[in-house]
């Protein structure tokens, strides 16, 4: 069974993943705030089971996509994908 933390942890992962799009850049930055603390709990949660440590690893990828997201969305980090435009074909 899945210990209460990593419970409260998945529900403000998934309000946090629902709501950040329409919060304003004040509120998006709590977010990333309040999921770095999600991360630090999770980098302190103990897993009993392998099971438990799975839903550690996927609920930790989680949130760093969404911190991704939310970065990328405040213009923190640039986008992460590739165009061969970006190559330097110079002579």
């Amino acid at each position: 069974m899945i210990p209460i933390q990593l419970t409260d942890i998945l529900a403000r992962l998934d309000h946090i993943s629902e709501v950040w799009r329409s919060d304003t850049a004040t509120e998006q930055r709590t977010d990333l705030a309040e999921l770095e603390v999600l991360l630090g709990r999770l980098d302190h949660t103990e897993p009993e089971t392998a099971g438990e440590a799975e839903r550690i690893d996927e609920l930790r990828g989680r949130i760093e996509i969404l911190m991704d997201e939310i970065e990328i969305s405040l213009g923190i980090e640039p986008p992460a994908f590739f165009s061969p435009e970006d190559l330097d074909t110079g002579p």
